[in-house]
């Protein structure tokens, strides 16, 4: 279970930073990175994030599968392979990066700008590829 630790935390610390280095380019209209791609923060924002009974159920809901992803691990019914667990770890270490946004500002930093989809963060790229390691690991 290290590694789930180890995943949640590096990537907890990477969606964090990640939000802090590109704070400065709301300012500027953003960074072009070649043609398909742009960096420029967002604002997710949703009226259920400023409602404190949503908050509360974000967390708790967190918090369960936090609770079941253990529970399935020492069963021995899920999650035995070192990929599985780095997966587990990066995706509830994404969702507390976005849950971390949603207490903090009330909103959702995203900052990776593809053009064709909708503006996304390292977070939402972690609790996907995370998920998927976990089920297919």
């Amino acid at each position: 279970m290290l590694e789930t630790i180890l995943g949640a935390g590096l990537l907890f610390l990477l969606d964090w930073r990640s939000k802090q280095a590109v704070s400065g380019l709301a300012a500027n209209g953003g960074l072009a990175v070649g043609p398909m791609l742009r960096i420029r923060r967002v604002a997710h924002t949703s009226a259920l994030y400023r409602s404190g009974k949503f908050r509360g159920f974000l967390a708790a809901t967190w918090l369960v599968a936090l609770a079941s992803a253990i529970l399935l691990h020492r069963l021995g019914a899920r999650f035995q392979s070192p990929v599985a667990l780095w997966g587990l770890g990066a995706a509830f270490g994404g969702a507390a990066g976005n849950l971390r946004d949603i207490f903090r500002w009330h909103y959702v930093v995203d900052f990776i700008d593809l053009g064709w989809w909708p503006v996304f963060n390292l977070a939402d790229v972690a609790i996907v590829a995370g998920l998927a390691a976990a089920f297919l690991g």
